[in-house]
């Protein structure tokens, strides 16, 4: 019953993945987090994140594969670097620090994000609206690195930052899974011995959940086609919204521990 429900959340995780950029890598890790340790959940995370941003990368692009991403490394080289140097930051920190804090922390950006964002839908209040400066690049990308390499949740950053520079839906999910490339590539590096201490069983699980991905992965992209950038931030903020009390509830779950 947990390995179906493990792969029910994956599935989920993909088609949203798919359609909006992002969500695979907090959703898969907060769902392998119930049986396994942290560190050694994100490490299961990295290596099909790495498969499903390359593929969200290479869906609906008129070049090659490498020029897609030369492309995006070049008109996001701030972001994508200072990600890079965040991510090996974070991974610091998940072998350091309690994570507690950093769930907190971060449910708490996430959740006044989605309430500006609802409220911004429905008129009620203006859309929110961060700089979009070189220096704010940077500052995005280093704060999305750290998050993302500790917690696998560098989803919300760069959304306030890529929703603020670009109304493409394309564009910001592309963006997006440039840096969750790197920063998983980070990750594979840093805590290659988590990798060396998988059982065969542990690679078999990784196989099958990287498989059912990739295939409800490429269903989400097909929808994302179909959809208004109005349904497109709807979605997006509504899997912020669980992604956020998820998150709180396992730093609230940790800080009374």
């Amino acid at each position: 019953m947990q390995e179906l429900i493990q792969i029910l959340a994956f599935a989920i995780a993909s088609v949203l993945h798919g359609i909006t950029g992002m969500g695979f890598p907090m959703i898969g890790t907060t769902a392998l987090a119930f049986i396994m340790p942290l560190p050694q959940a994100v490490a299961m995370v990295a290596l099909p994140s790495v498969v499903m941003s390359l593929l969200v990368m290479s869906t609906g692009r008129k070049r090659s594969l490498m020029a897609e991403l030369w492309h995006y490394c070049q008109h996001y080289k701030l972001l994508a670097i200072s990600s890079i140097i965040g991510g090996v930051i974070g991974v610091k920190l998940l072998l350091i620090l309690p994570n507690y804090v950093l769930y907190l922390a971060m449910s708490a950006v996430t959740l006044y994000y989605v309430a500006q964002g609802f409220l911004s839908l429905k008129g009620k209040l203006p859309e929110l609206s961060v700089p979009t400066t070189p220096m704010s690049m940077a500052a995005f990308g280093l704060l999305a690195g750290i998050i993302g390499g500790s917690t696998n949740a560098m989803s919300p950053i760069l959304l306030m930052f890529l929703m603020s520079y670009t109304k493409d839906k394309n564009e910001i999910a592309k963006a997006s899974n440039l840096c969750y490339l790197l920063g998983k590539v980070v990750q594979v590096i840093l805590l290659k011995d988590r990798f060396l201490s998988f059982t065969y069983t542990n690679w078999l699980v990784l196989l099958a959940l990287t498989a059912v991905s990739i295939g409800f992965l490429l269903l989400g992209i097909y929808l994302r086609a179909k959809i208004s950038i109005d349904a497109f931030k709807a979605l997006t903020y509504g899997v912020l919204l669980l992604l956020a009390l998820k998150i709180g509830y396992s730093g609230l779950q940790g800080l009374f521990a």
